[in-house]
């Protein structure tokens, strides 16, 4: 008989987790921002059927005038589509268009960038580069399985 799967998060991890996004959102919104906006963002999304908005503190990489931000969490099922997602970027608000990126192919040429830049992703994610500086391809596959994808954002021009 085999045991039940066991949660993906616990309640104490929750807890955790929602307490350390209060503390990086109320950073990165503070003048003090630059210990954390170079890596950080805020994307706020609004919940598709509780109407909730989710304001989530993630890691992004800037490459060749887009945001990329690679992530296993739920939020950007809450994107939609012909709608501009919104950021905090260095204490500035913005909009930007969007694409989840899910093809194994492009993943991998943008989680080399994402990792090249941000290393420290790398462990979050469970991902990592070969020596070539290839993405490990079973690593991106068994990511992939449990629902990692690219979000990359085109941010509009200030109007």
């Amino acid at each position: 008989m085999s045991s039940p799967a066991k949660p993906a998060t616990t309640p104490q991890s929750g807890r955790t987790q929602r307490s350390f996004n209060a503390i990086m959102r109320a950073l990165l919104r503070s003048p003090l921002h630059g210990l954390a906006s170079t890596k950080l963002l805020i994307i706020t999304v609004t919940g598709r059927k509780t109407g909730h908005r989710y304001e989530n503190p993630v890691g992004y990489v800037e490459h060749e005038g887009h945001i990329l931000i690679g992530t296993a969490a739920r939020w950007p099922r809450n994107l939609r589509p012909g709608e501009p997602a919104h950021l905090e970027l260095r204490r500035r608000t913005l909009t930007a268009d969007w694409e989840i990126i899910t093809d194994e192919d492009r993943m991998a040429d943008l989680y080399r960038i994402i990792l090249t830049h941000n290393p420290t992703h790398g462990r979050f994610a469970g991902i990592s580069l070969e020596p070539d500086g290839t993405v490990n391809r079973d690593e991106l596959r068994a990511a992939r399985e449990k629902g990692t994808a690219v979000v990359r954002l085109r941010v509009h021009p200030a109007p």
